[in-house]
């Protein structure tokens, strides 16, 4: 069964609970059947405020103080199969699709029978397909019935985040949707998250980079974010094509066909923003050499780790004939493009960051390494068991949820939801994300040769700056004059800054973000969230 749980913290950008008052919570949460000695055991709900208690230092906000992060797990059952929420089998999916209208009332270590038992007889289960299963002619979608409150859409390309102001960065990188576009959102879906069962799911995944399969994480990483249950989550382990046994068709919900009656995250009365780090938290856990007290949830010591794959880590990326004449260069691209660095002459247009490397202190540990199939048409996570080992592996222990926080995060902080999901939720970790990542952090210089681009000493934003031998991995030179730095670790060595070569479609390009040389924090967009909910 799951099990929630709240020890460790991560640093991905995720959390999840709803419910109607808005106070701290926990929202560890264990799969529960419902007719076992746990029978409706659920995520704990937000303890109500006593008549006339403070909820915060601000009594005229309303607003509780931040969940702890280690309240704000699950833990997986060690069968996928038993999940009622979390990560789920396409099974599971197929039985909640064909009997909602029946409670569950299965045993914990057996699959549901039913709908989760937790949730009213007035619940929807939502399905929320990034794409249809194409698994023949017309079989694209799990079946929708109105009438039983099963609701199917096909999601549009809107990738659960947009570009925010954090008084420090505008116009450039993505960060957590907001309050507004997430009203927004469950508006057009016709959901009520504090009632309602959402389940995420790929129809066809056969992208090589498995966009779909970071993209679900994300859904349940914003979500949480804006205090939905994770007992109300979930996504489907591995593509329908592949494994959904049921009937599909190929008729869906339209968009806006049904009413949430005006339904707002104002109403999920609790504050879960300590899952999303601004860069200012994430540069004290640096600077203090991952033993920062306090910054997350109470814990004294950091783990980071950065997702991307080994070679773009540790700037050894050689699959291709450009990197064998610029060895370490033009690896991470930039906010303004999307995917791996380009493998032609050309570049495709791409644009990368200021510099390349990894956050001080961060190890590698590539999304893919988590998943089965990866590169495949599947994507499915690998077992509870072998996914602990392979954070155990990593350097993060089961042991360590009690006193370390693990910070995740990679180029734009999508890679990293794989990693974040499956601490988080599947492990039941406590888990956070830098939601900046690296197209942020690497834009943040002062000794770029493009002096354009450099944060001057009398900015009040060169607080910020990242290039430094204690913020970021430095590298020995080059024993030839003009050429990049090797791939040696060295702390008193160099940079390894990117240089545009010109404008044209040949020509490499460096895009920094738009940064206010006038900042004084990054925390306006989380401050602006809080607002929304005080409302």
């Amino acid at each position: 069964m799951n099990k929630p749980r709240a020890l460790t913290l991560l640093v991905f950008a995720a959390a999840a609970v709803s419910v109607t008052s808005f106070a701290a919570c926990t929202t560890t949460s264990i799969n529960n059947a419902a007719n076992t000695e746990d029978a409706g055991v659920t995520p704990d709900a937000a303890p109500e405020l006593d008549a006339g208690e403070d909820p915060d230092a601000d009594a005229e906000s309303g607003l509780p103080p931040a969940a702890a992060v280690d309240t704000l797990t699950n833990e997986s059952a060690d069968d996928y199969a038993h999940n009622r929420w979390g990560l789920i089998e396409a099974d599971t999916l197929k039985t909640y699709a064909t009997t909602w209208a029946t409670a569950d009332t299965a045993a914990a270590t057996a699959a549901p029978n039913g709908r989760p038992a937790h949730l009213s007889a007035d619940a929807r289960l939502v399905v929320l397909q990034l794409n249809g299963a194409n698994r023949a002619a017309g079989e694209n979608f799990v079946p929708s019935n109105p009438s039983g409150n099963v609701h199917v859409y096909e999601l549009d390309a809107f990738r659960f985040n947009e570009t925010r102001d954090t008084g420090l960065v505008s116009n450039s990188v993505r960060y957590q949707a907001s309050g507004p576009t997430t009203d927004d959102w469950l508006s057009r879906y016709g959901i009520d998250p504090s009632r309602d069962f959402l389940v995420f799911a790929a129809g066809e995944n056969a992208a090589a980079n498995g966009a779909f399969f970071q993209e679900l994480a994300r859904a349940t990483y914003w979500l949480s974010y804006w205090g939905v249950e994770l007992d109300h989550l979930a996504i489907v382990n591995g593509s329908l094509q592949k494994n959904y046994t049921g009937a599909l068709g190929s008729n869906k919900t339209p968009e806006s066909s049904i009413s949430n009656d005006g339904f707002s995250v104002k109403s999920l009365r609790r504050d879960h923003t300590a899952l999303t780090l601004p860069l200012e938290d994430f540069l004290a856990i640096v600077d203090g050499q991952l033993s920062a007290p306090n910054v997350v949830g109470g814990f004294d010591k950091q783990f980071i780790i950065d997702a991307r794959p080994t070679g773009q880590f540790d700037r050894t990326t050689t699959t291709a004939s450009f990197f064998s004449t610029h060895p370490g260069q033009f690896i991470t691209t930039a906010w303004s493009s999307t995917g791996a660095p380009s493998e032609d002459a050309t570049g495709q247009g791409k644009s990368y960051v200021l510099y390349e490397g990894h956050v001080k202190g961060a190890v590698s540990f590539p999304w893919a390494s988590l998943v089965e199939d990866a590169g495949g048409a599947n994507w499915k996570y690998k077992s509870k068991a072998q996914l602990a080992q392979i954070f155990t592996d990593a350097g993060y222990a089961p042991a360590d949820r009690a006193t370390k926080v693990v910070v995740s995060q990679c180029r734009t902080n999508f890679e990293v939801q794989v990693n974040g999901f499956a601490s988080r939720v599947i492990l039941g970790y406590p888990t956070v994300h830098f939601d900046g990542s690296l197209v942020e952090y690497f834009s943040l210089v002062s000794e770029h040769p493009d002096a354009a681009k450099n944060l001057a000493p009398a900015d009040p934003a060169y607080k910020y700056r990242t290039d430094t031998a204690t913020r970021s991995q430095r590298y020995e030179a080059s024993a030839t004059a003009g050429q990049p730095p090797t791939t040696t670790e060295s702390d008193t060595g160099v940079t390894a800054y990117n240089v545009a070569s010109g404008t044209t479609a040949t020509d490499r390009k460096v895009d920094q973000a738009v940064i206010d040389r006038n900042a004084t924090t990054t925390r306006k967009a989380l401050d602006e969230d809080r607002e929304y909910k005080r409302r």
